[in-house]
């Protein structure tokens, strides 16, 4: 079973994901090589995003082949990213338009897929910058950003939760019962993992 955290910076999604134990979470990790400059051609951007995000998908696969679920500190398909941040009006060079095409492949490809649940919480502002102030572990760039980006993230896992129903929680759940969850595999394992036509219900259901 695949599970996903989500949330902006601070709202608690590492947290979380380190109680359950190194070796059953997967966190955000650093990009392989450098990345495109900003003027490269728009298809190096989406392809570089897109063996990044397979990346972690495939090393979810490996933890939940030898331990039966993975806690992932943000969803690994993560194409919602350039969605948001177009919505949000910020310059990021990986475009939604161009990278959909690419994530769509690996989707077809199996190379990426969805998740089995998504626990997504919305945190107030002046929350998030007390629990940032007060973590001295972590630097937060651009949190400004990620505070304009949640409204735009909710709606994407909104929509999601239109095209997949059942999968998508709007809290982070109560570990215990989480892992009891896990145990007795309730709900079922998502049966739709590489269904392209989730991907493409999704796409054409956001907001233009």
């Amino acid at each position: 079973m695949i599970v996903v955290l989500e949330g902006i910076s601070a709202a608690g999604k590492t947290t979380f994901a380190r109680r359950f134990g190194a070796g059953l979470w997967l966190p955000e990790l650093e990009p392989l090589g450098p990345r495109p400059k900003d003027d490269a051609p728009l298809e190096n951007h989406a392809t570089f995003w897109a063996n990044h995000n397979i990346r972690r998908f495939q090393l979810a696969l490996a933890i939940e082949a030898k331990h039966g679920f993975v806690v992932c500190d943000t969803d690994p398909m993560k194409i919602h990213y350039a969605w948001c941040m177009e919505k949000a009006g910020f310059n990021w060079p990986d475009k939604f338009a161009v990278a959909r095409r690419f994530v769509r492949r690996a989707i077809v490809d199996r190379q990426i897929g969805f998740a089995d649940r998504y626990f997504v919480k919305r945190i107030d502002p002046d929350q998030a910058r007390k629990q940032k102030e007060g973590d001295e572990t972590r630097r937060r760039g651009n949190f400004d950003q990620h505070l304009a980006l949640q409204p735009h993230l909710m709606r994407w896992f909104e929509t999601l939760s239109d095209v997949l129903p059942g999968r998508v929680e709007f809290a982070f759940p109560d570990q215990e019962q989480l892992l009891a969850e896990i145990q007795n595999k309730t709900p079922e394992e998502n049966p739709r993992r590489f269904d392209v036509s989730i991907f493409d219900s999704l796409v054409g259901q956001l907001p233009d």
